[in-house]
């Protein structure tokens, strides 16, 4: 499945805050495997569906992920606390998003949403 096509490539990790939850996902403004200023990003998730989001600039230099973002976060039931990860594909703009799940002491298990 999706799994296979997780590549090495670093992923962005971050506790989602009630902002990230309830709005945008903020991210930091240096983030070297996200897209620059309001670029495009591919989300495929398990099911094969495509979320659009948009690494947006916003005032004051601070950087969020907007567009279908929200829409990902109620779909996927996402939670103030969750750990989640952002990872980009082999293919460019496409990423995946996981979050972390702890099944055996303090190592996350990441699956991908």
């Amino acid at each position: 499945g999706l799994e296979k096509m997780v590549s090495i490539f670093p992923c962005f990790k971050k506790t989602l805050t009630r902002t990230d939850v309830e709005r945008n996902l903020e991210i930091p403004n240096r983030t070297p495997f996200l897209p620059d200023g309001n670029g495009l990003m591919l989300v495929r998730d398990r099911f094969g569906v495509t979320y659009q989001f948009i690494a947006s600039e916003r005032r004051g230099g601070r950087r969020s992920l907007t567009n279908d973002w929200h829409a990902f976060a109620v779909s996927k039931s996402l939670q103030v606390g969750d750990p989640l990860r952002i990872c980009r594909l082999e293919n460019g703009n496409e990423y995946v998003v996981q979050v972390g799940i702890e099944l055996f002491g303090p190592h996350l298990v990441w699956e991908t949403l």
